[in-house]
């Protein structure tokens, strides 16, 4: 790590112990909107993408969470909407979860390589960081959905992004995680790591196709070690 990239991580530790001592300290309540992030750049005195990149650690530690026009709100993100795509975990299993992934997912990360920003794709890093480092199957399960859901906010695809994270709700079921539990071990989690990472890459060079194909061959893989 050379010593911009030092600065800027130091600056984005910094930012995101200052963000979580305002929330608590301004007394927050769950679900309430917080400032915006020019009021909150201008308030803790730091660049907006240093900003953001605090407000994604926090998004994926459960702390906050954001929705593209409307704002970061404290707390977990409530469930998607009912009425608009009713998806009861109990109605449905891992096979099919599985299913629908490998539909929708290749597409996401095909638009991703076309739309990511620099800052879509420096929390996505972060993202690859946080997970190796999980010392338990819950951390990095958090860390693996928090890199998924970076690119499919970086997609820019509103109803996209809502497939996703109506999809995306099966995961935090107890017959899910019961299940990642069983199956996921150091060998598996390194394979996904070094998946997780081509993807990126990918994005970063803005290959398309190749996004596509390494998405579909990472799922493949999630979905043959989950349910063989």
């Amino acid at each position: 790590m050379d010593k911009r990239e030092s600065t800027d991580m130091s600056s984005k530790l910094s930012t995101v112990t200052e963000l979580r001592n305002l929330i608590r300290t301004a007394y927050f309540a769950p679900q309430s909107k917080l400032p915006s992030e020019r009021e909150l750049a201008e308030q803790l005195k730091v660049s907006r993408s240093t900003l953001r990149a605090a407000l994604g650690t926090l998004e994926a530690e459960g702390e906050v969470w954001r929705h593209v026009g409307r704002g970061t709100f404290v707390g977990k993100r409530p469930p998607e909407r009912m009425e608009v795509f009713p998806l009861p975990a109990d109605m449905t299993n891992p096979a099919e979860v599985m299913e629908v992934r490998l539909i929708i997912e290749p597409q996401i990360a095909d638009l991703a390589a076309h739309r990511a920003t620099i800052n879509d794709i420096e929390f996505m890093k972060q993202c690859l960081e946080k997970g190796e480092a999980a010392e338990d199957t819950a951390t990095y399960e958090m860390w693996d959905g928090a890199l998924h859901r970076a690119m499919a906010e970086a997609a820019r695809n509103t109803l996209l992004l809502a497939l996703f994270n109506a999809v995306n709700a099966i995961r935090e079921h107890a017959v899910w995680g019961k299940l990642k539990d069983a199956t996921l071990n150091d060998q598996r989690r390194r394979r996904y790591s070094i998946q997780h990472k081509n993807l990126v890459w990918a994005i970063e060079r803005r290959d398309a196709v190749d996004c596509q194909r390494l998405m579909r061959e990472h799922l493949a893989a999630v979905r043959d070690d989950m349910l063989n």
